[in-house]
């Protein structure tokens, strides 16, 4: 509990040095230091961008906010962070995952990429001194309240929050950008498979939960990730009162080199999915011809609990709280409690085995329906053709049954 007060009385005491911005006489003040006659240098702003890295959560790359002192040797980076590890992962896909800014010493910030063979990029912004001493203060009344939020990867973001901590601190300035990437036209599902392009898995994730959402073209911020910042950054421009313009970036250098570069599993959704049908057919294959009895029933137990499981993480995730807020869920259709349901209830009946066949076409009709959402994609409509075989096998398995015992009576 000390330290936790101690903490927030250094950060408070940085906060007033820089509001302040006077030439206070402390030990820690550097006489070597020659502050400009307009005292611009006085204070250093920067954008932080990392490589991606190997953890689900960093395979898009990282941005934080790095602010600087020189004259009394401070030099922190501002970050926005969520709950890291297994268990951080699986409550950000429920919308559960709680982020908030952190703040740490700039060397320890960069050694944490660095020790990863991560790239440390950093682009120094070209505010004045008021605009960088008020940025400053935001970044500290947001550690200093312990401000938590929940994390949204198009919502709320660490690049969205750093965004929008510059914009906040530029009270008669604004920002222009005349030239957008041409990755910018792009809706949300298709930036999303842009920048997850090297990360098979947590491309599939996302494409997984996305819903309706993937369909949307929403504001530039939103659609922007760390990878094309930079191009957007050296693009915009600030505009004052009078119209005047400057660059935003006075500077771009790196800080930590990319020595091991992001390797994404060879074992891809597509050849994992691709061999699970494969291997159905050849059951259900086995099934038909060989009346082959255990294994086409663990599969069958497999599919029926992963269909009855999914439907209810879906159902939660959509329409109570998600990753990508409150949507409809494409993958609602064929991964749903309802069948679980009606096999409970009518499976003894004779004319059940029909039901498969009204299945097998919703989940073909719902392969076709591929390209009319950018939710849907091929490693899971090759789930969704496993469980479509699996409905035919059951479908022609009964019509023989029932065509037996009609020649039998």
């Amino acid at each position: 509990m000390q330290k936790k007060i101690m903490r927030k009385q250094l950060f408070i005491l940085v906060g007033m040095i820089m509001l302040s911005s006077l030439t206070l006489k402390a030990q820690v003040e550097d006489t070597s230091f020659v502050i400009l006659p307009d005292s611009s240098n006085f204070i250093t702003a920067s954008m932080i961008i990392s490589s991606p890295g190997n953890a689900i959560y960093a395979q898009v790359g990282h941005v934080a906010l790095r602010m600087e002192c020189p004259r009394y040797h401070l030099d922190f980076c501002f970050s926005f962070e969520e709950e890291h590890g297994t268990i951080g992962v699986l409550k950000c896909f429920f919308g559960k995952t709680y982020a908030r800014i952190i703040a740490m010493p700039t060397d320890q910030f960069i050694e944490r990429f660095k020790i990863k063979g991560r790239q440390t990029m950093q682009y120094t912004l070209n505010l004045n001194l008021r605009e960088k001493q008020e940025l400053w203060r935001r970044l500290d009344n947001d550690l200093v309240d312990e401000t938590v939020r929940h994390f949204n990867l198009l919502q709320n973001n660490c690049l969205l929050v750093a965004c929008q901590s510059v914009k906040a601190a530029m009270e008669k300035e604004k920002i222009i950008i005349n030239d957008w990437p041409e990755q910018f036209k792009m809706n949300n599902g298709e930036i999303i498979k842009y920048y997850t392009r090297s990360a098979p898995w947590l491309q599939f994730l996302c494409n997984t939960f996305i819903g309706t959402e993937g369909d949307v073209l929403r504001g530039y911020e939103e659609r922007m990730g760390p990878e094309l910042l930079p191009q957007v950054l050296r693009a915009a421009l600030i505009v004052d009162e009078q119209g005047n313009k400057r660059p935003l970036l006075t500077e771009e250098k790196e800080l930590s080199p990319l020595i091991k570069k992001f390797k994404a599993s060879p074992a891809s959704p597509m050849w994992v999915f691709g061999a699970l049908l494969i291997i159905t057919i050849i059951i259900s294959f086995a099934q038909l011809k060989w009346k082959l009895k255990w294994l086409p029933k663990a599969l069958d137990v497999l599919f029926m609990v992963f269909v009855t499981l999914m439907g209810m993480i879906f159902i939660y995730t959509s329409f109570v709280s998600g990753l990508f807020g409150k949507h409809w869920n494409w993958y609602l259709i064929p991964c749903n409690p309802l069948p679980l349901i009606i096999w409970l209830i009518w499976r003894k009946r004779k004319w059940f085995y029909k039901v498969y066949l009204f299945y097998t076409v919703v989940l073909l009709l719902f392969i076709i329906a591929t390209p009319l959402t950018q939710q849907l994609d091929l490693p899971h409509q090759l789930i969704t053709a496993s469980l479509a075989v699996r409905c035919c096998c059951h479908y022609v398995q009964g019509r023989i049954q029932n065509q037996s015992m009609k020649q039998e009576e």
